[in-house]
């Protein structure tokens, strides 16, 4: 979700130096901004001695300002650390009380929260960093679509991506719904359907479905990033659950139906590039239960999962087939 105005900002600052510091391989999120650098930080750097030598590492590259866009124990560790060798440093405000607030009282009479990328925004803002102009999407990686092209040939006919798992199990539909869903578009003529996921089970998994159809193949642990990300552009449209897809699948412009169950886009965190995002969920007055997911439901019977197959199908071929892929 920070990618992208990350990426507008360096536009709108070209003589700055934007430095990105997280914890997962993501630096091709930030391809072709010459004055973005991503620093990958290792699990070992997350305990307090970690902390202190990211600290240094950071004060090393002598900050301007730093912008803390996470707010949690880690970071706010980090902030003192920053404070006392005198970088300044600004803090994303904090809305974990609204977001509990809406859990307790539904989504019913409730006010949607600013998106997230709204409140990273006003970081920046406060930090004297305004953006200049839209947010834009990802730029083509030529090496993306050459990996691609060697691991899938160049498109023929339509493709379609599918992400059916999430990190909490508020956020999966059942296997049964999923495979059904899969089994319906991998008989029509002319199309190709690609799994994306990641991880030991998701990629079995994946497997296992892919081999019950020709023309079903799965992508997990095939393709690194910048590939992932040029596949899912040249999808016809991608349709994933409540997930880090759905926001790749945002900066590269591919049309999307997302699938929403205990959560819920009041808490902010829909994906940025509304033209082309959809959401799909039940109208039930439990939701959201979970900020971000969870895996029990105090009622014990996952009531939010209960969107059927056809209901799902109806409404991915609306966006697949409509002209501007906007589905009201």
């Amino acid at each position: 979700m920070l990618a992208p105005l990350v990426t507008g900002l360096s536009r709108s600052y070209p003589d700055d130096e934007f430095v990105v510091v997280a914890q997962k391989p993501l630096a091709d999120l930030f391809y072709g901004q010459a004055n973005i650098r991503y620093v990958e930080v290792s699990p070992e750097m997350t305990t307090f001695s970690g902390l202190c030598g990211l600290c240094k590492q950071i004060r090393g590259l002598e900050p301007t300002k730093v912008f803390d866009l996470q707010d949690d124990l880690r970071t706010r560790v980090m902030r003192c650390l920053l404070r006392w060798h005198k970088i300044p440093v600004e803090v994303i405000a904090s809305n974990s009380r609204e977001q509990r607030a809406l859990t307790r009282s539904g989504y019913e009479d409730a006010t949607p929260l600013k998106p997230e990328i709204e409140r990273y925004s006003d970081a920046f803002k406060v930090g004297g960093l305004i953006l200049k102009g839209d947010l834009q999407l990802l730029p083509v990686n030529p090496k993306g679509v050459e990996k691609v092209q060697k691991l899938f040939g160049k498109k023929s006919g339509r493709w379609i991506g599918i992400a059916p798992f999430a990190k909490r199990q508020s956020n999966v539909l059942p296997y049964k719904t999923m495979k059904t869903i899969i089994g319906h578009f991998a008989q029509q003529p002319d199309t190709r359907i690609f799994l994306f996921g990641a991880g030991r089970i998701e990629t079995e998994m994946l497997r296992q479905w892919s081999s019950l159809w020709p023309n079903v193949e799965s992508v997990s642990d095939r393709l690194p990033l910048d590939g992932e990300l040029e596949l899912m552009r040249q999808t016809d449209g991608l349709l994933c659950m409540d997930s880090a897809n759905q926001h790749l699948a945002a900066m590269v412009g591919c049309p999307t139906l997302s699938i929403w169950c205990g959560t819920h886009t009041y808490m902010g965190y829909a994906a940025w590039n509304k033209p082309n995002m959809q959401v799909l969920s039940l109208p039930i007055s439990c939701r959201p239960c979970t900020v971000h997911g969870t895996d029990k439901c105090k009622y014990r019977n996952f009531a939010c999962k209960a969107l059927t197959p056809e209901m799902i199908i109806e409404r991915f071929d609306k966006l697949l087939n409509s002209d501007n892929k906007q589905v009201i």
